[in-house]
């Protein structure tokens, strides 16, 4: 019963995001520890917060070169948020939508 409980615990740590992150107050080594980013892309983001807090995920996809839907989608399943938001579903990729709607049918 010990080794359940134990093996459930550590699956809920490896594939559920532990704490949300705040792009408005991450620190750059949080965020160069995302998947899918690098230290370029980082310093980018880093420049354009520094200008101005991001207001919400559109501004942050229009403010940052290189942060298209795929990404966006990338960074918020990997927790990161923006003004303690996910992603809203109207701005993930339409790939996505489409492979979500042939599901339903």
């Amino acid at each position: 019963m010990f080794r359940f409980f134990s093996c459930a615990s550590l699956m809920l740590v490896f594939f559920c995001p532990a704490v949300a992150l705040e792009v408005n107050q991450a620190s750059e080594a949080e965020l160069d520890g995302l998947r899918g980013i690098g230290p370029p892309f980082t310093r980018r983001l880093m420049a354009a917060r520094a200008q101005q807090a991001f207001e919400d995920w559109t501004d942050l996809m229009q403010r940052v070169s290189g942060m298209g839907p795929r990404v966006a989608q990338s960074l918020s399943d990997q927790g990161l948020t923006v003004q303690g938001q996910s992603l809203p579903c109207q701005l993930r990729t339409k790939k996505k939508r489409l492979q979500a709607h042939r599901l339903s049918q």
